[in-house]
Formats: C-alpha cells, structure tokens, sequence
C-alpha cells in the first residue's frame, strides 16, 4: 500500500477503495482486513464505555433482531466477566413497537418497559 501522500494531503476513503480495488495484493488485503477489525474493536469499547446510567441510547447491531432500532434510556448497568450489559427503559414508542413484535410479554398498561441484557458495545448514543 503507497505510504507517501503528498504534503499536508491525508488520504481519502475514495482513493483508499480505489486501491482496495484496483491494485492491492492478498497481502495488501489481509493487512487491511486485520487493521479494519482493530479499529472496529476499539470503536466497540469505546461505545461501551461511554454508556453510563442516564444515557439516551438507540439499540443496533443486536440479535434478536427485534431489538434495532429501539430508544431509552440507560438505568444501569453491569459487568459479567469481560462484558458490560445496560439495563435500558425503552421510552414509549419502542415500548410500544416491542409490544407489537410479540416478541416479550408487555402489559397494555406499561409505558415504558426496562429490559434488561444489551450488551453496550449495541448502545448508540442518541
């Protein structure tokens, strides 16, 4: 991969995929691929660092895959091992689209449901 840009010039994601596609070797690709699953993982605890109780979050990159989309607010969390899980209570509206899924059992009456188990690296920051 070119490692010279001209000064004061940063390379563009567009001349990156131009590379990726027109002119990188398997060797080029695997270092790619390894460095793009760094930066993924350091963004993930990053994410999941920044959840704190009181936080509004949106849900993403979950299964089941109900759970997207939902928003709420983080009312606590815990750590089980290596892996830190938010308690969220979903505001009204995902109350009600989680009610609608059939998926968990939500009383008619109840406004805002507290489900418990997102693993924050899949809370987003609203």
């Amino acid at each position: 991969m070119p490692t010279s840009t001209p000064q004061n010039s940063a390379p563009t994601l567009a001349t990156a995929i131009s590379f990726v596609s027109l002119h990188a070797t398997q060797e080029d690709l695997d270092r790619i691929y390894a460095a793009a699953k760094e930066r993924s993982q350091a963004l993930r605890s990053t994410r999941a660092a920044s959840v704190t109780t009181g936080a509004l979050i949106r849900i993403d990159k979950i299964r089941p895959r109900y759970l997207v989309g939902l928003t709420g607010t983080v009312t606590a969390t815990r750590t089980a091992r290596t892996k830190t899980y938010a308690t969220v209570e979903l505001d009204e509206e995902s109350t009600d689209v989680l009610r609608a899924t059939g998926m968990q059992y939500i009383p008619t009456d109840v406004k805002r449901f507290s489900y418990e188990g997102i693993p924050t690296t899949c809370c987003f920051a609203q």
